[in-house]
């Protein structure tokens, strides 16, 4: 808790030193409340709030002197001389890196006081060992290491070897455990188990490995290069704006598409025969059975036929009517409605029935982590023309680049060539 209350603790800094700022200017509580706002924005842009292991007073430093330039720029825009910017500008910047200072200087000392987040390292040779000890040694960085996860016991060390890579997830919950650190690299898939519980996960490279040079934002032990590995989507704020944005485009779609869906109903009565709408159980967010719906195209034999038969591109009990839909994806139009619901979402992996998933999962590796993320009606697979009878693997693996990529920005952008791909229909 008190470690991830640092980066609120940054912010209130800002804006307490804007408001002081903007007062000394003479700026009246609108201009100062915006330029608090524009402040945080743009240091929000630039990570300056992100969570640091050993947080600087001069952390990027250059960056928030010119968030504060552009936020009293904007801000007192009219009201003050270009001087009276410049100084205000001057004034933000020295009382905001004064106050990180104060900061962060209590931030660690309460770790030297015990404030600290309980810690396994995953990897016990010597550049784990090496850290652990470092880590020890300077309480100051938040992190405690209490034992190793390795194959090997290692008999009589300290700290002493607690259990298996594999035993993550148990080792994590009987202790406490807040953050995992994996020192070597055969072991970094515990890292998406710690993560999963809620752990800050960090990957310790060694140095001068490669790794580090592909790195924008990495943080630093001693001298032990320390990368810090993203939370998982569902705990950040965009995880709330995705939903916002599903349930907005849902509700509009579903009414803009009455009309068509009605048509199609009746075309769909004409060439099939009574009841539009095709409802087929698939899996959706980890794991969980839903049920999808979608117009009509076909009528299958049985149960069985529609739980296991792959694809009905070129079936020729498919008419005209159902080509149409599925060339169009028409026939997708009724899965807002499971969007609304929450079983899906409008971008995301596409879900697919349990037969193959089951199948699947045991034939392409990593073809469930797809399930880390929730279903949905186009995904970044989909819109590299992966859909209909197409590479499962090429699948699996767009979909867990989307899963471990994903920014509310990736879900824009594939809207935007979803949209770019309707005025080009090709579904199957």
């Amino acid at each position: 808790m008190w470690r991830a209350a640092q980066p609120a603790g940054l912010v209130c800094v800002d804006l307490a030193c804007m408001a002081f700022t903007a007062a000394s200017a003479g700026q009246v509580a609108l201009r100062a409340g915006l330029a608090g706002i524009l402040v945080v924005v743009v240091n929000g842009i630039g990570r300056v709030y992100a969570l640091r292991v050993l947080p600087s007073g001069l952390d990027r430093g250059l960056w928030i002197a010119g968030a504060g330039l552009v936020a009293v720029l904007a801000a007192f825009w009219g009201t003050a001389s270009f001087t009276v910017v410049a100084l205000s500008a001057l004034l933000f910047t020295f009382l905001t890196l004064c106050g990180r200072s104060v900061l962060c200087f209590l931030v660690r000392r309460a770790h030297r006081r015990g404030r600290v987040a309980p810690a396994l390292v995953v990897g016990a040779g010597a550049h784990g060992r090496e850290l652990a000890r470092c880590l020890l040694a300077h309480p100051e960085y938040g992190l405690l290491p209490l034992g190793f996860l390795d194959e090997t016991p290692g008999e009589g060390a300290s700290p002493p070897v607690l259990g298996r890579p594999a035993d993550v997830v148990q080792v994590v919950q009987a202790l406490g455990v807040r953050a995992v650190i994996i020192a070597a690299p055969e072991h970094r898939p515990a890292a998406r188990q710690a993560r999963a519980l809620g752990c800050e996960v960090f990957l310790a490279p060694e140095l001068g490995e490669l790794l580090v040079d592909f790195v924008t934002l990495r943080e630093d032990v001693r001298s032990f290069p320390l990368l810090r590995m993203r939370r998982e989507a569902r705990h950040s704020v965009s995880w709330l704006l995705k939903r916002a944005l599903d349930v907005s485009i849902a509700v509009t779609g579903l009414i803009l598409s009455a009309p068509v869906l009605a048509i199609c109903a009746l075309l769909i009565r004409r060439e099939v025969g009574p009841g539009p709408l095709f409802r087929q159980r698939r899996v959706g967010y980890l794991g969980e059975p839903i049920e999808v719906v979608k117009l009509r195209t076909l009528n299958p034999a049985d149960a069985h036929e529609s739980a296991t038969l792959w694809s009905i591109a070129h079936d020729s009990r498919v008419g005209p009517v159902g080509r149409l839909l599925r060339r169009t994806s028409l026939d997708e139009l009724p899965q807002l409605w499971n969007v609304l619901k929450g079983d899906m979402t409008i971008v995301g992996p596409r879900p697919e029935r349990p037969h193959f998933v089951e199948e699947f999962s045991r034939a392409i590796p990593g073809y469930d982590g797809r399930h880390r993320m929730p279903v949905g009606i186009t995904g970044w697979a989909q819109i590299h023309g992966l859909r209909g009878d197409t590479s499962i693997e090429d699948r699996a693996r767009f979909d867990n680049h989307y899963v471990d990529r994903w920014t509310l920005r990736l879900d824009l952008k594939i809207l935007l060539l979803t949209l770019g791909s309707l005025i080009r229909p090709g579904g199957s």
